[in-house]
């Protein structure tokens, strides 16, 4: 009996912790009030300015969205299987857009 009470009071706190987020908990149009209250700090964040057409990651397929010579202000989360990116155009309170890197990818340029 003193196993089964330890197991379900075991199996309340898993349930109770919050897991690692999926890709899909993260949607274009949310604020970044709304994501820090939901997912905390980034665990990496980084800025782009457009000056040319090209660029590698996880964000090559928003690239195009991105006007030239905006910024492009990236959020970076570990998820399930690898990391979102969000991004915010010219300082925007919500989300543009996101991007997703598999766990292990490795991105590479030319020259």
């Amino acid at each position: 009996m003193r196993d089964r009470v330890w197991l379900g009071a075991a199996l309340l706190v898993l349930l109770a912790c919050p897991g690692t987020p999926a890709a899909r908990d993260f949607q274009v149009g949310a604020t970044r009030e709304e994501i820090l209250e939901s997912f905390g700090a980034p665990s990496r964040e980084q800025s782009l300015r457009k000056t040319g057409e090209a660029v590698w990651g996880p964000i090559e397929e928003f690239w195009s969205q991105v006007p030239l010579n905006s910024t492009v202000e990236i959020w970076a989360y570990p998820v399930e299987g690898g990391s979102v990116e969000l991004y915010f155009i010219d300082a925007s309170e919500r989300v543009q857009g996101t991007g997703f890197a598999p766990e292990g990818a490795v991105f590479e340029a030319d020259g």
